[in-house]
């Protein structure tokens, strides 16, 4: 049961404005605000009064596309309003005219009211008198005339789908023909994007969104969002203590085990070369990402090292022990800003690697600029 109050009574066009956005919080928040501040004889009944009918022009506009005027006056947000829907003053060709004039220049009368008259507008003197509450009701009068105005040419209008933020319940009309006459397939692919096809209506309307694990569960399930982040902190968590753990300042062992080329092509994909090499001992490439190993030499080469190398095999191995690492270990992904628990596994082979070939002036500190550039130049599209 809906309990009518006293403002309700008076200037039930705010209530309209309420029931019309239920899902809006600050506007349910304000209308209590307001019906409050009115049946306490509150002092804030004019500004509340005031920016209740700002925030439903700024709301229909918002709805409709539009961009909201930033002079923050209630008569350019009301008369960019009734403009938008269709009640544009056209200066007297229209008979209209005359009470589309009178409701713009009740809206410039309700400002100067309220700058005038409103006890809480810009840090009124102490001693001003309190507003009667004959002229509150006047003022609460004037403004459900322009609300009702508004809210009753706003009825019927379809808002811009593409800005509006109105709950999908509100688009029955058009969610039924969309459901009826939609198929849809889905599956996941290698980085765990779900693949949904659509198909609408002919054939060549087809087309995929791909959508990942943590998009899917933001927008569906807040709760199952936190709860997944939950679950996958311990396995970032766990990759990066291993990666922190790897002493800056250790020095290489010439037959330490790492990962390195292998020329046999007879050696599975998965299997990380195990033979025990030194670092500037020639190595070949001829994998997946061959055709990267000079661009990424040449970074590494004129970006990071700028030029000052003394040792340029070793920085070759280097290359090719990074690319073969990318390429044996999986390490690539369709959606980088996606993986943060694959950027973490490149960081520890990069770690690695940096500190097995100890070349000088490319310390630590150039891991991240080398995964930043496989994030940019290798894809798992690829």
């Amino acid at each position: 049961m809906i309990m009518i109050n006293r403002l309700d009574d008076l200037a039930p066009s705010f209530r309209m404005a309420k029931d019309r956005w239920p899902e809006a919080a600050n506007m349910q928040a304000h209308y209590n605000d307001l019906v409050q501040s009115y049946e306490n004889n509150g002092s804030g009944v004019i500004e509340l009064c005031n920016s209740f009918v700002e925030m439903v022009c700024k709301t229909i506009l918002k709805e409709l596309g539009e961009v909201i005027p930033s002079d923050g006056k209630m008569t350019l947000y009301v008369s960019q309003t009734l403009n938008k829907l269709g009640l544009k003053n056209s200066r007297g060709a229209s008979a209209f005219d005359k009470v589309l004039s009178a409701h713009n220049k009740l809206a410039d009368a309700l400002t100067e009211v309220r700058n005038q008259e409103g006890s809480v507008a810009h840090g009124k003197d102490a001693f001003i008198d309190v507003m009667s509450n004959r002229h509150t009701r006047i003022y609460l009068l004037s403004a459900d005339t322009i609300l009702s105005l508004i809210l009753s040419s706003y009825e019927g209008v379809e808002p811009n789908i593409i800005y509006t933020r109105e709950p999908h319940v509100r688009y029955n009309h058009h969610n039924k023909r969309i459901d009826a006459n939609t198929m849809l397939s889905a599956e996941v692919d290698e980085d765990g994007v779900l693949v949904i096809n659509v198909q609408a209506g002919e054939r060549e309307n087809e087309f995929d969104l791909r959508v990942p694990a943590s998009e899917l569960l933001y927008y569906l399930d807040r709760q199952a969002y936190i709860d997944v982040l939950d679950a996958v902190r311990g396995v970032t968590k766990k990759v990066e203590d291993e990666l922190d753990a790897i002493p800056a300042d250790s020095e290489s062992d010439d037959t330490e085990e790492m990962p390195v080329v292998e020329s046999n092509e007879n050696i599975p994909k998965t299997v990380i070369f195990k033979e025990r090499i030194k670092p500037d001992q020639h190595i070949e490439y001829n994998g997946l990402y061959k055709d990267k190993v000079n661009t990424l030499y040449e970074y590494i080469i004129h970006t990071l090292l700028e030029g000052k190398v003394e040792n340029v095999t070793k920085v070759l191995n280097l290359t090719k022990s990074l690319l073969k690492g990318m390429e044996d270990e999986d390490l690539v992904v369709v959606d980088w800003n996606t993986r943060e628990s694959t950027r973490s596994r490149v960081r520890l082979m990069t770690k690695k690697l940096l500190l097995f070939f100890a070349i000088d002036d490319l310390d630590l500190d150039f891991v991240e600029d080398i995964v930043e550039w496989f994030a940019l130049n290798i894809s798992g599209n690829e």
